[in-house]
């Protein structure tokens, strides 16, 4: 990439090719899902990769030339929104993903997102995720032929494969790409395909003219990260680092050789906009260390209940009953819709957006495909980690679907005594706000 001055340039490697934008100068991760299926990003700390794209003019104040943004509710991609904090995760950033990605395979298919069987055939695999956290069809018993989401991400956390630890642009190859909603519109940054962890850098020198220098972080300390909900799949997340030293460009197998582990309680929904907008409520969260891959490394359940728009069309086991379409809304009723409760008091309910007829999914204050807001979460720098440039990455293995979001961000690792960076102060603005 290439910046220069109030003009922001943007090249990828060798390609000639240039977007140009004027205005803002943070970058942030921030995670999203979508209605047929999980779209997600990081918010703290910036991503000078996956969220890239948002200073092309095209996807400026949320807008997107897809049918849908990363930041923006249901029908507003062409006219765009008031992102709030969840800004800096704009542009492409929900479209970093794997596609087809079963737990005891050992590649992804780059289908089969709703196929609810294994996409590699390998039926004999158990899930490993205690019953107590799961967040899909709580009903079925596990196991059960009607435990239809038994071979996705989340009933093994960490076990499924990746097409790439930065994701992969669109989640697919180009020839699949299209259901499941993998798609991608191709910039000169990143083409459908591409792998996140070669595509999408920037140099020291072009980061000092944007004032985008990574996060200073010290081993032993705790910093905080954040994610945003666009469409909810349910299944549950985790911060890894991959120190450069070790392996650059980043890979899986690094990554899950320096998992983070949560501060427990301190898991926070911030809303940025909506009724609840500036408002904090500590959730405390629901953490998971036993099933887990890495084997003892902790992982996190996404607190927000999924809610479904009927009782068939995500999976669901024959005969489900208690969730139908609302034909005024477009959108969903009944008891049955919600996952679980939603962690918050302010959820009384929830609406559908009836200006998009595709996307009939709902949200509440707290559930749903939450918008408004982001999920931020306290986690501790190894005190083992070496100093130097790493990359964190944010992974979310979806329950619902056979899909795996990742993204990644720079940060530097260091025992100096320094001035806060620009993306620490960032940061301390979200746990104060």
């Amino acid at each position: 990439a290439c910046w220069r001055g109030s003009r922001i340039t943007m090249k990828k490697q060798n390609n000639a090719l240039s977007i140009m934008s004027t205005g803002s100068t943070a970058l942030v991760v921030v995670a999203f899902a979508r209605s047929a299926e999980a779209h997600g990003s990081l918010v703290p700390p910036a991503s000078n990769r996956n969220a890239a794209d948002r200073f092309g003019p095209a996807f400026a104040s949320g807008k997107s030339p897809l049918n849908v943004s990363c930041n923006c509710e249901p029908g507003a991609a062409a006219t765009g929104c008031e992102e709030g904090l969840r800004a800096p995760g704009g542009g492409q950033a929900c479209f970093w993903f794997s596609q087809g990605c079963s737990i005891g395979c050992a590649t992804c298919s780059g289908t089969d997102a709703h196929s609810n069987r294994s996409a590699c055939g390998r039926d004999d695999v158990e899930p490993t995720l205690p019953d107590a956290y799961r967040t899909m069809n709580l009903a079925a018993p596990a196991l059960s032929a009607n435990d239809t989401y038994r071979y996705n991400p989340w009933r093994a956390p960490g076990l499924a494969p990746v097409f790439d630890a930065c994701g992969m642009a669109g989640g697919t190859v180009v020839a699949d790409q299209g259901p499941g909603e993998a798609i991608y519109v191709a910039t000169p940054l990143a083409a459908p395909g591409d792998l996140g962890s070669q595509a999408l850098f920037s140099s020291e020198e072009d980061d000092k003219v944007l004032d985008l220098m990574p996060p200073v972080w010290r081993p032993g300390s705790t910093v905080d990260v954040a994610w945003g909900i666009r469409f909810n799949h349910g299944g549950g997340y985790q911060y890894r680092l991959c120190p450069r030293a070790e392996s650059f460009p980043p890979t899986e197998a690094c990554f899950q050789r320096h998992p983070l582990d949560f501060v427990r309680g301190a898991q926070t929904i911030v809303w940025t906009s909506g009724p609840n907008a500036s408002t904090r409520y500590v959730v405390g969260g629901t953490f998971v260390d036993e099933g887990t891959h890495p084997p003892g490394s902790t992982w996190a359940m996404n607190p927000i209940p999924r809610i479904n728009f009927d009782s068939t069309s995500s999976g669901q086991p024959a005969g489900a009953q208690g969730c139908w379409p609302d034909p005024a809304t477009g959108g969903a009723e009944g008891p049955q819709c919600r996952q679980f409760d939603p962690p918050c008091p302010q959820d009384d309910g929830w609406v559908a957006d009836p200006t998009n007829g595709t996307d009939r999914s709902g949200q509440g204050a707290c559930s749903g495909d939450f918008t408004d807001g982001i999920i931020l979460d306290r986690v501790v720098v190894p005190a083992d980690v070496p100093p130097g440039p790493a990359v964190l990455g944010w992974r979310w293995d979806c329950e619902e679907t056979s899909q795996v979001w990742s993204n990644c961000a720079d940060v530097l690792v260091t025992v100096a005594a320094t001035s806060p960076s620009n993306a620490e102060t960032a940061t301390a603005s979200l746990s104060e706000a």
